[in-house]
């Protein structure tokens, strides 16, 4: 009696000092990007570009890009609320659910690397908006990639780290980062990722290899829905080196064009369009209608930050020639407090 007390004991003392947490589900589950039912199992292999479930005996093999959401056995709870609030894009939430696992030892490799992944993820989201510790976030990504380069999110990580270059103004190093997505053998992939150089490209003036990457796109054989998306937003980054190259009135035709055959619920679409707009109208000497142009972005499609930022900069500017210095102050307060971790707010 005497040894099962003290047993006793020793656990409630174990559990009141030692981080606990709690677990979940009894499968790894793989959520496919077409939808349907869920495939349960337990994962047997994983590199890069595929993952390969073992569903009661029977090998199932999902590539990459059309994983939507991968969860795993007894994960910790904490870890899905923080990919659910990832998924909707709840950076500070994602956080603080991360946070709660600081300390957990973690036995299953799977595991470990979703939390590492997540955390260096959450980082780099957080100064690329609000503001951080940039080269802390980008410390974790490399890590993350160097000791997993045969995990799921590689190209996720990757991408990340291109676009922590992109809001620090490295566009150099954002092209290299963003060099192994255009690698991947999903032609999606490489769309989005020449899509991306080209921007970096853009925001360098190297127009005409911008132009290359655009066009690589535009001129792709897929069909997809995303292909499709990625060769609109090609058509958009072409129309604005056009207009810095003296070809303005092209640009507006692109984009103009774009405006009336797409569906304005696509916020990152009609985000960059409207801003390429501005960027045009800016070219041809048009500044009030480049005005009501950024406007569009920053009143209607403001939940893309990258591009929200970009129009803040410019409306800054533009309420200053148009005489209306509050508007213009109001524009630049809202850029550095909430966007100070963008390039844009670096600006003068």
């Amino acid at each position: 009696m005497i040894r099962s007390l003290t047993l006793s004991l020793t656990l409630a003392f174990a559990s009141a000092i030692l981080p606990s947490v709690a677990l979940g589900q009894a499968f790894d589950v793989v959520y496919e990007t077409k939808g349907g039912q869920p495939s349960r199992g337990s994962i047997s292999n994983m590199t890069r570009d595929e993952v390969v479930l073992d569903v009661s005996g029977v090998p199932r093999t999902f590539k990459v890009n059309e994983i939507a959401r991968l969860t795993l056995a007894d994960e910790p709870q904490e870890l899905g609320s923080a990919r659910n609030a990832v998924t909707q894009s709840n950076w500070n939430v994602a956080a603080q659910e991360l946070r709660k696992l600081e300390g957990v030892a973690v036995d299953r490799s799977y595991i470990k690397a979703d939390i590492d992944f997540f955390k260096a993820l959450v980082a780099a989201k957080l100064a690329m908006t609000e503001g951080g510790d940039k080269a802390a976030a980008e410390k974790a990504l490399l890590d993350f990639v160097r000791a997993n380069s045969a995990n799921w999110h590689f190209y996720a990580a990757a991408e990340s780290l291109g676009d922590l270059a992109v809001s620090s103004g490295k566009y150099a190093e954002a092209a290299k980062y963003y060099g192994p997505i255009a690698a991947a053998p999903f032609g999606e992939y490489q769309m989005k990722a020449n899509n991306s150089i080209g921007r970096a490209l853009t925001a360098q003036k190297q127009y005409p290899d911008a132009i290359t990457r655009f066009d690589a796109v535009i001129d792709g054989s897929l069909s997809t829905p995303e292909a499709a998306q990625q060769k609109t937003l090609a058509s958009i980054g072409k129309a604005v080196c056009l207009a810095a190259t003296g070809k303005a009135d092209e640009g507006l035709t692109i984009v103009n064009d774009i405006i009336a055959k797409n569906d304005p619920a696509d916020v990152t679409l009609f985000a960059r369009a409207y801003n390429a707009l501005g960027n045009c109208y800016l070219k041809t000497g048009k500044n009030k209608d480049a005005l009501q142009a950024f406007l569009h972005t920053d009143i209607l499609f403001y939940a893309d930050s990258e591009s929200h930022a970009e129009a803040l900069y410019h409306l800054s500017k533009l309420w200053a020639t148009e005489e209306k210095p509050d508007r213009a102050t109001a524009a630049r307060t809202t850029l550095r407090e909430r966007y100070s971790g963008s390039v844009w707010a670096t600006l003068d």
